[in-house]
């Protein structure tokens, strides 16, 4: 379960922001998502029997037309593409749609025109998983539970481009590595710069992370 979704006693909001603002007040360099400004909606958690409290910032996010699928809950780590060339990609895959009825010969100003704001960006990534979009040069292979079983891979080729089996003769077919069936793995709505992070892991992979999980009223 998100913690966003989570329902909370009516008078834990404004005691917590509270206190919240109380502790922003007293760092004058607390992480932009720590700010009351920034802050929509915090839940108090109690670690065992001492009673300590550990804060998780939500945020929300106006703009959800780009939509950030993370390889993995690493912000900054790059990963081999899987091309062959030795070139490398960023740490997600940038996701999001195109509205079918834009005119694309006259876009405007706007860079971001024609793209939907995306209602359900978890989905989105999963989807994006699901394709077998998400493994880059088999980046998160480790994710994968040993006795998943994902669509077959793709055979081996000659120089010309043909399938080819293991003794290198002419494949039947030629399965594709991309399509339904790959795992997905549990995903979690955060924010990164501004943006809409999709990143695996449970819900508190954001707090991990030391960033604030997506605000689901945004």
């Amino acid at each position: 379960m998100n913690l966003s979704n989570i329902e909370f006693p009516g008078d834990t909001r404004p005691a917590v922001r509270a206190a919240l603002v109380r502790e922003a007040a007293n760092r004058r360099r607390a992480p932009w998502w720590r700010r009351p400004a920034a802050l929509t909606f915090a839940g108090i958690a109690l670690a065992g029997s001492t009673a300590a409290m550990a804060y998780v910032a939500f945020a929300p996010v106006e703009d959800k037309r780009d939509i950030r699928c993370y390889y993995r809950a690493d912000l900054t780590r790059e990963y081999p593409s899987g091309n062959g060339f030795g070139s490398t990609l960023g740490p997600y895959l940038l996701s999001g749609a195109m509205d079918e009825g834009f005119d694309s010969s006259n876009p405007g100003p706007d860079p971001q025109a024609g793209k939907k704001q995306i209602e359900d960006p978890v989905a989105l990534c999963a989807f994006n998983w699901d394709q077998g979009l998400m493994n880059p040069g088999g980046a998160t292979d480790d994710l994968i539970p040993p006795d998943f079983e994902g669509p077959a891979a793709r055979p081996p080729q000659d120089l010309d481009g043909k399938a080819t089996d293991a003794q290198g003769n002419p494949a039947p077919a030629m399965p594709n590595n991309f399509g339904p069936g790959h795992y997905v793995p549990e995903l979690t709505a955060c924010v990164v710069d501004n943006a809409v992070a999709i990143i695996p892991g449970p819900h508190s992979v954001c707090s991990q992370l030391g960033i604030p999980t997506l605000d689901a009223g945004s």
